[in-house]
Order: structure tokens, then C-alpha cells, then sequence
């Protein structure tokens, strides 16, 4: 029987007697699921597609004839739609997609933009949010085409959108609010690079860096000096070297050799004044005054070596040329060779048997009429004063009484014995 009972004594129940399921009903008393406790005969019907009251009968609404996950008893509001369903999306379409009971084309427009939800609208709380809005730089999209336009993005986080102005949006030194530094760059985004950071001679170094002068590339700080009368280095100084004080366009490192004197510079023409004008380290022989006399060659001196010769000077009975004219005094020429001009009291210079000589040391000369300057007992010294000298014939200057006077006329004198 089924009831659980061994009848036979068999030590077994019969198949069909247990109540696997414990449900109260076992397999024979009508279970026709005995492993799942909901199924049994009587059971209430669950919404799970299951015969849960063994009538062999599975209700019609416990279907999901669309396959779309729900059934009929599970709120499946159309189960011949599978885009019907509890918590389905709601589309724009007059249909209560959701089985909530509502056809949501219905919504209201909830920020009065003209829009609703189910209009398309993507944003129904943002009335600057609807299809076909027109763009604006808020990093939304405006008109709901699934798309934030490019130039409202904020990429380097710098707080600014380039369609705010941000002019470099990979870099977060670049906004409209940011400090403008020496790099060349548009920092502030204002469209101007300021002056001081432009390189317009290419150093490498801008104004701002300290380029003291950005249209000449030797110039700009740590520049070597060169001797340009510039301030390469930027320092603040030129070298004293590189300054041109006398104004003759020349410097001390241009081979300016005198820089206080404007007549002095390499290549200048020599001038007439003992200073190496063109400082090629030589004073020119010319320039010099060998002699002390106050002239040089250059200024006409003719003899250089002479003091008593330069331009001007006393022409002195020296047979030179003294003043330096070209030419020597015809009285201090030599006229006869015989050692005396008529400067130096040549009695006659076309004679050379008359000189102002005293050869004999008598202390006369053939000039002062000395007969024979070779002999010193002759002269014209009258020593005993008879008026006549030895030059005269008197044969004994030192006796009065001998002398070539013939006093008696008797023809003879005291020299021929008288």
C-alpha cells in the first residue's frame, strides 16, 4: 500500500513509497516531482513555469513565450515582445516598456529646454541640454550626439579648456591665468610672446635671461670679450682696453700703442715728432735728435750728428752748413788747399804761399807779410827799433846801429860793413 510500510516483511518499501522530497507526498500518493518540495498534489502554483499542483497543467502565464527572461506572472506586460519587460528600457515609443504601467512618451520636460528624456534630451535637469543645443565651452555635451566637443577638454588639468583660451592644452604651464617666464612661450595665452623672451640673434640667450644686446650674437652673458669696444659678457662693463679715449677710432687691442694721444694708432702715418705714431714698435731713424740740438733729421736738421748744424743756425767758419740751406759760405771754402779760408784770415785764398799760418812760430805769418815763415829769424818785427825788420834786410834786429839804411849816402850801409 502506499503508506511507507514494509508489508512483505521484505525488509524494502516499494519504489514509489518513499517521500524523497519530504513534502508529505510520496511518488505513488501522486508527487510528480519527489525531489522538489514545491511540487506535490494541491500545491499552490508559483510563477517559476513549473506543474507545481501535479494537474499536469503549467499555467499560461507562467510562459515566457518571447524569451525575454520574464513571464506573464513575473509582470512580462507584453510576453509576445521581447523588448517588454519589467525594468526594460524605456524608449520614446508609446509603449510602457518597463510594464510599469506608464507609456513613458509621456515624460515631462523637467528643465523646460523643449526636451524630455524620452525626446532625446541627455540631461533633462540642464536646460543648456537637449538635441541640437548649441555647443557652448562646459565640458557637456550640449547638443546630445554622444560626444563633449575636443576643444572643451581640460587634458593637462590646468583648470582651463582651450575653448577657454587655454592655447597649449598639454601643458599645464599654459592657461590664461598663468605667470609669463623667460622661455619663449606664450604662457598667458594672451597671443603675444613679450619682447625680452624673444632670441633674435640666435645666441641662445633672450633678454630675459640677460642678453644685453639681442641683435648681436657675440653678445649675451658668458660671451668671451672680444676687442669690439662691446660688452660681450654682458657684465656691465667693456674692458678699458676695448675704449677708444683719444678718438683716433682706435683701441688698445686694436694696437692703439698710445690711447691718449690721436695721432698714435696702427697704421698711422709717421709724423715729424720722436713718437712711433704708427706703432709698429719703431721710432724712425729721422725722428731722432742724436745731437741735443732741438731739431731732428725729419725737421730738416742736416747733420744730425753736429749741434752746431740745424735749421736757422749761425753759420759759423767751420766749412759746414750749418743752417742746414744747402749750402756753405764761400768765405769758409779753401779756396787755394792751403788749410785756411778767408773766414779763418786767409789773406788771399787764390795764393797758397799766403795763409795766416805762423809756421816758424816767429809769431807772424805770410799774411801779416812774413818773408819766410819757415825761417823764425825772419819776420817783421822791428826789436831794435832802428825802423827796419829782418824782413826789411836788416842783418842784426837786435843792434840799433846795423841796419840797411845808408844814412851818409855813401851807398853802403852798416849791414855791408859802413
Amino acid at each position: 500500500e502506499c503508506d511507507d510500510v514494509d508489508h512483505d516483511c521484505d525488509g524494502e518499501l516499494y519504489d514509489g513509497f518513499t517521500d524523497e522530497d519530504e513534502d508529505g507526498f510520496p511518488e505513488c500518493a501522486g508527487d510528480c516531482d519527489d525531489d522538489d518540495d514545491t511540487v506535490y498534489p494541491g500545491a499552490e502554483e508559483l510563477c517559476d513555469g513549473i506543474d507545481n499542483d501535479c494537474d499536469n497543467d503549467v499555467p499560461a502565464d507562467e510562459v515566457d513565450a518571447d524569451g525575454d527572461g520574464a513571464m506573464l506572472c513575473d509582470g512580462d506586460c507584453d510576453d509576445d515582445d521581447e523588448d517588454i519587460y519589467p525594468d526594460a528600457t524605456e524608449e520614446c515609443d508609446g509603449v510602457d516598456n518597463d510594464c510599469d504601467g506608464t507609456a513613458d512618451n509621456n515624460q515631462p520636460d523637467l528643465d523646460n529646454d523643449g526636451y524630455s528624456e524620452c525626446d532625446g534630451d541627455c540631461d533633462d535637469a540642464d536646460d543648456t541640454v537637449y538635441p541640437g543645443a548649441a555647443e557652448i565651452c562646459d565640458g557637456l555635451d550640449n547638443d546630445c550626439n554622444g560626444s563633449v566637443p575636443a576643444d572643451e577638454d581640460d587634458d593637462d588639468a590646468d583648470g582651463f579648456m582651450i575653448c577657454e583660451n587655454d592655447c597649449d592644452d598639454d601643458d599645464i604651464n599654459i592657461n590664461p591665468d598663468a605667470s609669463e617666464d623667460c622661455d619663449g612661450i606664450d604662457n598667458d595665452c594672451d597671443g603675444i610672446v613679450p619682447a625680452d623672451e624673444d632670441d633674435v640673434d640666435g645666441d641662445g640667450i633672450r633678454v630675459c635671461d640677460g642678453d644685453c644686446d639681442d641683435t648681436n650674437a657675440a653678445v649675451n652673458p658668458g660671451a668671451t670679450e672680444i676687442c669690439d669696444g662691446l660688452d660681450n659678457d654682458c657684465d656691465g662693463s667693456v674692458s678699458s682696453e676695448e675704449s677708444d679715449d683719444d678718438g683716433d677710432g682706435y683701441s688698445e687691442c686694436e694696437d692703439d700703442c698710445d690711447d691718449a694721444d690721436a695721432s698714435v694708432y696702427a697704421g698711422a702715418t709717421e709724423g715729424c715728432d720722436g713718437v712711433d705714431n704708427d706703432c709698429d714698435g719703431i721710432v724712425p731713424a729721422n725722428e731722432s735728435d742724436d745731437d741735443g740740438d732741438g731739431y731732428k733729421i725729419c725737421e730738416g736738421d742736416c747733420d744730425d750728428a753736429e749741434v752746431t748744424v740745424y735749421p736757422g743756425a749761425e753759420e759759423l767758419c767751420d766749412d759746414l752748413d750749418n743752417d742746414c740751406d744747402g749750402s756753405v759760405s764761400g768765405d769758409e771754402v779753401d779756396d787755394d788747399g792751403d788749410g785756411a779760408s778767408e773766414c779763418e784770415d786767409d789773406c788771399d785764398d787764390g795764393n797758397t804761399s799766403l795763409n795766416p799760418w805762423d809756421l816758424d812760430g816767429d809769431g807772424v805769418s805770410t799774411c801779416d807779410d812774413d818773408c819766410d815763415d819757415t825761417d823764425p829769424v825772419m819776420h817783421t818785427y822791428d826789436n831794435d827799433g832802428d825802423g827796419l825788420s829782418p824782413c826789411d834786410g836788416d842783418c842784426d834786429d837786435e843792434a840799433v846801429f846795423l841796419n840797411t839804411l845808408d844814412l851818409d849816402g855813401d851807398g853802403w850801409t852798416t849791414c855791408d860793413g859802413d
